[in-house]
């Protein structure tokens, strides 16, 4: 069919390859203006999620407090289970030994298998973590009658999900590192994962208690019940301060002894950490790191207008 002045303009109406690469060109600019801006909109989504998840958590610690006498969900680990502030004995009601105490015994998910691999020291089942139930009041946590632990395989370490305990930025341990003062390494997984909780219980006031009541079995229990006693009476001078839990970060940074340390965190933040106080609100700030060994310490790593994860009337040993 002949083509008509009409069809003829019709068919020359299409893009010149020089149009459509300026359109590819302008989507591509757009693109890259807007992803930035995207990704800096779900990462602040994810900080709002981790502080309402802190704020639950420190909630439920203060309604622990209120029916446990004073003390926080702070306990001594066995071979298995766990036992309460107040036991100054080598034994728990299981007729277990004492391991010691560690970070996430105080509340979260099933560990690792890793963790049950490793002789299973601080390998905390779910059911034996105390705040859990002021957490997940409706909730059956499963593990094994005692004194038998929980099996590297079962199931249960992959089922139970305890969300509250996930910050959605975490996507790495380093709870399996030897130490966090020099080098420290991580693994990739999840710290929430890995020991079943993003917000570890904070450990730097341990320093300043445990070599007070000598060495031994009954030298550590007796250090660790005083220090107990002590973050009892925390909320009287400090609570707004005191930091009782925070992201695997303010341990990582705060331990490193070199004072030009650099950390970036899952939000991709240099040395910040979010952390619960005992008055129950949730904050993000930023560590100084510097292994600080002394309140006097200009670095002030372990305490400053922020944030104090130490008792600031008790001195280093």
């Amino acid at each position: 069919m002949p083509c008509t002045p009409s069809r003829e303009r019709a068919l020359r109406a299409g893009f010149t390859l020089i149009e459509l690469l300026v359109v590819i060109a302008i989507i591509a600019l757009l693109v890259g203006i807007l992803l930035p801006a995207l990704g800096k909109a779900r990462k602040a989504g994810w900080l709002a999620v981790s502080l309402s998840n802190v704020r639950q958590i420190t909630a439920a610690g203060y309604t622990y407090q209120q029916e446990q006498k004073g003390y926080m969900p702070l306990t001594l680990t066995y071979s298995r289970g766990s036992a309460d502030a107040n036991s100054l004995s080598g034994t728990n009601s299981y007729g277990g030994t004492i391991e010691g105490w560690c970070t996430w015994q105080y509340g979260g998910k099933n560990c690792d298998p890793y963790w049950a691999g490793a002789g299973g020291d601080f390998d905390v089942e779910a059911a034996d973590r105390p705040l859990n139930p002021y957490i997940y009041a409706t909730s059956t946590f499963y593990a094994p009658n005692p004194p038998a632990r929980l099996p590297a395989a079962d199931p249960v370490r992959k089922t139970l999900e305890l969300p509250v305990f996930k910050d959605p930025s975490d996507k790495f341990s380093y709870q399996r590192s030897a130490s966090f003062s020099v080098n420290p390494t991580a693994v990739a997984t999840s710290c929430y994962d890995d020991v079943g909780t993003t917000y570890q219980f904070n450990v730097k006031w341990w320093d300043q208690v445990k070599n007070r009541f000598g060495g031994g079995t009954a030298g550590f229990i007796k250090a660790f019940k005083f220090g107990c006693e002590r973050m009892k009476s925390a909320d009287a001078f400090a609570p707004s301060r005191f930091a009782w839990m925070h992201d695997q970060y303010s341990d990582v940074v705060a331990n490193n002894i070199n004072t030009g340390f650099r950390l970036k965190n899952g939000y991709d933040d240099i040395n910040k950490s979010i952390m619960g106080f005992l008055d129950g609100h949730a904050a993000y700030y930023k560590v100084r790191p510097g292994n600080n060994t002394t309140l006097n310490d200009p670095n002030n790593s372990y305490t400053n207008k922020d944030y104090t994860f130490v008792f600031e009337d008790l001195r280093f040993n």
